[in-house]
């Protein structure tokens, strides 16, 4: 039965595609637990869930209504999504938040009523992320109340192409409180580590080649995360890199960013603002990233935010890991003004007063 006990302010939440991790994925559980701490009655809908059964659990306790679709064909999708929509269409939401890509976006926000609709897009939208735009989603992206990009990078990428308005938030990220050892010059090894899905986008072949380099001898490599183009075997082979699995909770996270003096995202993949950098940042863990999307806009230090131009020169990657080990090492990096630039710009208590404002639901009785 559908529960809608104190259905104002109410919102839905859309998403076209969960995975078990990653960076959408983690501002979505965001979203959800804070707008619903504050006291926002939030229904989730996902077309495709492929969560795991822990997140499922999570978001069952946190939104009032969940409905996950798991059918593999597109077309079934589609079918079950209208047939979720008929059930609820007569709540009228105070806002419709649509998150992902694809037709089911337009299709929707065509079957709900929602006093507002707003659409958070979260890839780069460069020239190579707009030309996997289909009809309807660009005809979603012109049609919706508001679009929301999470960089301000993004956000000029598609005014640029889109010719309307686009406002910038940035994403939810978990903020890690962890130990900050000391650099110590006797150290014998520095920790670089990536956490994130495993695809070759986000640079993991390269993170495997770095760690056989006999110029990093003097760093360890570490990754966690999942992916089936990299089981654990694949890791075996390459002896100063450890792999070790996916986190169990936040408190594993914590502890695996504790232990890292910094973080590596060598991506080729349409970023829009990274969720990792953000929760390095957290934890003022300095950081090491390519030059996609809205990765720029959070580099507020050049020396414990840096940024690589691409990464298709090898060696012109080595030499900046090294380059960063040797700063590290020396104790010229800082971590106290990325935690202080993440509290002003970037917590969760920032974020949820700025959406409630967009959503129309700041205002309360």
């Amino acid at each position: 039965m559908l529960r809608n006990e104190n259905p104002k302010p109410s919102i839905l939440v859309f998403v076209t595609r969960h995975l078990p991790i990653g960076g959408i994925e983690s501002h979505i559980i965001g979203f959800c637990r804070n707008m619903a701490r504050s006291g926002t009655a939030v229904d989730l809908i996902v077309l495709n869930s492929e969560m795991l059964p822990g997140t499922e659990r999570l978001y069952r306790q946190t939104c009032r209504n969940v409905y996950l679709g798991r059918l593999k064909r597109s077309r079934l999708r589609l079918i079950w999504l209208f047939f979720i929509c008929m059930r609820i269409r007569r709540v009228n939401y105070t806002a419709l938040y649509t998150n992902g890509q694809g037709k089911s976006i337009w299709f929707i926000a065509h079957l709900l009523r929602a006093k507002l609709w707003v659409h958070h897009h979260h890839t780069s939208g460069d020239a190579s992320d707009q030309a996997t735009w289909d009809k309807l989603y660009k005809k979603a992206l012109l049609k919706a109340d508001k679009v929301i990009s999470c960089s301000r990078t993004t956000a000029g990428n598609m005014r640029q192409s889109l010719k309307r308005d686009v406002d910038v938030m940035p994403p939810f990220s978990r903020k890690l409180a962890v130990f900050h050892h000391n650099y110590h010059a006797t150290k014998s090894k520095l920790n670089f580590g990536y956490y994130g899905r495993l695809i070759p986008e986000k640079g993991i072949d390269l993170l495997c080649r770095l760690s056989e380099d006999c110029r990093s001898e003097n760093i360890e490599f570490h990754i966690w995360g999942e992916g089936n183009r990299y089981p654990r075997s694949y890791f075996t082979r390459f002896s100063n890199l450890k792999y070790h699995g996916t986190f169990s909770g936040e408190s594993e996270q914590s502890k695996a960013v504790g232990m890292l003096d910094a973080f590596l995202l060598l991506s080729t993949h349409p970023e829009g603002l990274p969720v990792s950098l953000l929760e390095a940042m957290s934890a003022g863990l300095p950081w090491l990233a390519t030059d996609k999307g809205g990765v720029s806009d959070i580099a507020f230090d050049p020396v414990s935010t840096r940024i690589l131009s691409s990464v298709s020169n090898y060696s012109e990657v080595l030499n900046a890991v090294v380059s960063f080990a040797k700063d590290i090492r020396a104790g010229i990096v800082s971590r106290e003004s990325q935690i202080s630039l993440y509290e002003k710009n970037f917590s969760p208590h920032v974020l949820l007063a700025q959406w409630e404002r967009v959503l129309g639901i700041d205002s309360r009785e």
